[in-house]
């Protein structure tokens, strides 16, 4: 009997509490074959007038370029995100080094579940040094059917696909 209200009180605190905050999204990234240095890229949730929300995901681990990915800088400074003692836990997303031209790779992002479904966008800021910067190089809807296409970049991203891990 006892173990019955102890798998009650459980359920009960599942149901009310869930654990599982986060959508993890898997994400296949290509880059458009190019000579030069990797591509920094920042990978932002907006709300549905492109105000920044937060950070998922950074490529790009060396933060004397940060100020390149112009709208992802100015959302540090903005948030008083940037401090230069302690500055990597400030970021909300994961730091991983940069992507070169032709290169693929996948990563999973953390995205949390009020915002999926509700109007909110995935922003894909790309910069490479000496060549360009791409504010908006893909903006994807952050939602079921959204992450069941494939997308096509603007700048130095050729293609995004997504593969949802709930």
């Amino acid at each position: 009997m006892q173990s019955f209200f102890k798998i009650l009180l459980i359920s009960f605190l599942l149901f009310f509490f869930p654990i599982d905050k986060e959508v993890e999204i898997k994400c296949l990234v290509e880059i458009m074959d190019y000579r030069g240095e990797g591509a920094y890229f920042v990978i932002s949730v907006l709300d549905e007038e492109e105000n920044y929300i937060k950070t998922v995901y950074v490529l790009g681990d060396d933060k004397s370029w940060f100020s390149e990915m112009k709208a992802f800088w100015i959302n540090l400074r903005k948030n008083n995100l940037f401090s230069d003692e302690d500055f990597y836990p400030l970021i909300d997303g994961i730091s991983g080094p940069t992507i070169s031209g032709g290169e693929r790779r996948v990563f999973q992002i953390k995205v949390p579940k009020n915002l999926f479904n509700n109007g909110y966008l995935l922003r894909f800021e790309t910069a490479v040094e000496d060549k360009a910067y791409h504010m908006n190089d893909i903006n994807i809807a952050l939602s079921t059917e959204s992450l069941k296409q494939a997308h096509m970049g603007q700048g130095f991203i050729k293609k995004i696909q997504f593969i949802a891990t709930e």
